[in-house]
């Protein structure tokens, strides 16, 4: 960390001062209060010193509150941009789907549509039997969505408070 130029004066100060009460200790006045304080104040920076960083306390509480908006505003900027990319993937991917292109060749990338299997759509908890719920101490059972998929994919079979989607596309981009 590199030290600034108040926290050399306050440094400087305090040890200026360190030094001053030495002295007034070894002269035995180190038990009037008033008169140690009213010559380090006469004889030091060591209060102006102090008032110059607590001043740059200041300006660091403001410029650190400035910059957490400037971070708020910049993780807006980020979601926005971030779904702007997501809807120009879906967009990409609707595209290829209504012309029947599972690959497309550009000059800057390679893309490609692979379908994926159906998820878990979990419809109403209360309904789904108790085999596919694991036990726990605390807070309460789990849902085991793992064996519940599987009984879902295999069985082709109802299962009450859940189903499987009609799965979706995934969109491979690899950049040349």
């Amino acid at each position: 960390m590199v030290a600034t130029d108040v926290e050399y004066k306050v440094r400087r100060q305090m040890e200026a001062a360190k030094s001053l009460l030495a002295s007034l200790r070894e002269q035995g006045v180190e038990d009037d209060a008033e008169l140690v304080v009213d010559t380090i104040e006469g004889e030091t920076n060591l209060v102006e010193a102090i008032d110059a960083a607590l001043a740059q306390i200041d300006e660091c509480e403001v410029q650190t509150i400035g910059l957490s908006a400037k971070i708020e505003a910049f993780e807006g900027r980020k979601k926005t941009i971030g779904a702007r990319a997501d809807r120009l993937r879906a967009l990409i991917e609707q595209a290829m789907l209504a012309t029947d292109q599972d690959k497309l060749k550009l000059p800057t990338a390679t893309l490609s549509l692979t379908k994926r299997a159906p998820g878990l759509v979990v419809i109403n908890e209360a309904d789904i039997p108790v085999e596919f719920w694991i036990e726990q101490e605390r807070p309460a059972p789990k849902l085991d969505k793992k064996a519940l998929t599987a009984a879902l994919r295999e069985e082709n079979a109802a299962i009450p408070g859940a189903t499987l989607d009609n799965g979706s596309f995934s969109l491979s981009v690899r950049r040349k």
